[in-house]
């Protein structure tokens, strides 16, 4: 799907050069701090843009359409296309004449004409009087664009013939709200994942595929080189997040240099601010009952808004409830049993000063934490991490890291270690390959469908023990060069996050 989205870019960026002069799309916003509230009857939906690629961006609900990709280039005239799923459909040029018309499918059946129907008309709704509105009459129903502002009204036809108008409530656009002195809207409370039966499932649980996330090819190429085909062989899909073609295309020519495979592999271009997906990315939880993924969205690093924003475009983008957790924490101090424990170190009390220990535990129990377990973290390692120090491997052992007596690390470890034997755990312990980075552990791997990704630093003894002890414990460990990564924060688990089946 991505790949035809590239194409479909590229085709319409023909389409619209050709339209006419360039100058900055008035009719439909480029920024994803803008938010629409729209009404009908007592019925309420919100429509905000959540990712974006190229001068195509996700809404999460556009006109009536649903999740859709939109063409709005700022650099371009008043064109704007949507996605169908298979090719870029127009919509029509919003300040050209009256009277355009194309034939649009926009996917199931609803296939037929749309016509720019008026120009410079007017609308009022209970968000304000607006003029100079476009409106375009679609196979189903019609579309009321307002310049300046967006979509300020848009009407479906059932295929009974009834028809249902929602009208713009309240907007922020530009920094003005809409009517003028309207507050933001407040969100609709999600209940608590831990009352809905909701649980994060544990690491070694299937897995339908691995998030990645790239802004800078540098410190990641050799580890994603090892960890992609790793993957590959068990089935499970590389969904690699890239904030530009460019990087994607730079990605592309690395692996092609080490003969890697992308059959298994997809690209979407989406703002990033870093590498780390398993810190900023979604931590997905499931409903036992039911199978349904819900991602869990909590907060990460202030100066890192686009990664931040990633896990409400990722739910958008799959369909998927998203539930806030309003804690400063990242999926690297994340560790579960998937039966109700959640393992994690003192570090998040430490970057949530502002929360008592009890209320930082109530937060950690919408993961599905019935209880929580807390372990030091390793000292002055700087993400404070439980995945540089232990890893939840089965259902009865876990890999707790190892130092010589007189390490200053030693007294952390070998706690952690008691800890886990306390939670009733085989725990096997692997000696941190310290020579190369005091922080190259071998608990920072990455698991799915029985594949382990193993760390490697270049110290062979060291190195082979790791992958030794993973295959004892009933994987098939690859060996993923991680000697770059390590020195910037993080390995081979710092830089992925599974997504449970």
């Amino acid at each position: 799907m991505h790949a035809h989205l590239t194409r479909a870019v590229s085709a319409a960026c023909f389409l619209l050069l050709a339209a006419g002069s360039a100058h900055a799309n008035e009719f439909l916003t480029q920024s994803r701090s803008d938010w629409f509230r729209y009404t009908s009857g007592s019925r309420e939906v919100r429509s905000q843009i959540t990712m974006e690629s190229g001068g195509w961006r996700m809404w999460d609900q556009f006109a009536g359409l649903g999740a859709t990709w939109v063409w709005s280039d700022p650099q371009t005239d008043e064109w704007v296309f949507v996605w169908n799923g298979r090719d870029a459909q127009p919509l029509g040029n919003l300040a050209g004449a009256a009277g355009q018309a194309y034939r649009i499918d926009l996917g199931g059946g609803n296939v037929g004409v749309v016509r720019v129907a008026e120009v410079g008309g007017r609308l009022t709704t209970a968000a304000g009087a607006f003029t100079n509105v476009t409106r375009v009459d679609l196979p189903a129903g019609s579309i009321w664009f307002s310049r300046g502002v967006g979509v300020v009204q848009w009407s479906e036809r059932s295929s009974a013939g009834a028809t249902t108008t929602w009208s713009l409530a309240s907007a922020l656009v530009g920094g003005r709200t809409y009517p003028a002195a309207a507050p933001a809207p407040t969100p609709t409370p999600t209940p608590t994942p831990a009352a809905a039966g909701l649980r994060a499932p544990v690491e070694h649980a299937p897995m339908e595929s691995v998030l990645w996330a790239c802004n800078d090819p540098y410190i990641v190429v050799d580890t994603y080189a090892g960890a992609w085909p790793g993957l590959a062989s068990a089935g499970v899909l590389s969904e690699v997040i890239v904030d530009t073609n460019y990087v994607a295309s730079q990605l592309r020519y690395e692996m092609a240099q080490r003969g890697v495979s992308l059959d298994r592999v997809e690209f979407m271009v989406v703002p990033l601010d870093s590498v780390w997906m398993r810190d900023f990315g979604p931590i997905v939880l499931k409903d036992a009952a039911t199978g349904e993924r819900v991602v869990a969205d909590l907060d990460y690093f202030y100066n890192r808004p686009r990664d931040d924003a990633f896990p409400q475009a990722y739910a958008t983008y799959r369909g998927w409830r998203r539930v806030r957790v309003p804690l400063s924490f990242e999926g690297g101090n994340f560790a579960t049993d998937g039966r109700g424990r959640v393992m994690t170190t003192t570090g998040v009390l430490r970057f949530n000063r502002n929360k008592s220990r009890a209320q930082v535990e109530a937060e950690l129990r919408k993961l599905g934490g019935d209880q929580v377990t807390f372990v030091e973290p390793l000292v002055e390692e700087g993400t404070t991490h439980i995945d540089m120090l232990a890893k939840v491997m089965t259902d009865g052992a876990a890999l707790v890291s190892s130092y010589p007596s007189s390490h200053r690390q030693a007294r952390v470890t070998n706690a952690a270690a008691a800890t886990f034997e306390g939670l009733g755990y085989r725990v096997v312990r692997l000696e941190a390959a310290r020579n190369w980075d005091e922080f190259a552990s071998y608990t920072n791997s990455t698991i799915a469908n029985g594949v382990a990704l193993v760390p490697q630093y270049g110290d062979a003894t060291r190195d082979r023990a790791a992958r030794d002890a993973y295959q004892a414990l009933g994987y098939r460990p690859v060996a993923v060069d991680s000697r770059l990564s390590i020195q910037y924060g993080g390995a081979i688990h710092c830089l992925s996050m599974q997504i449970p089946r």
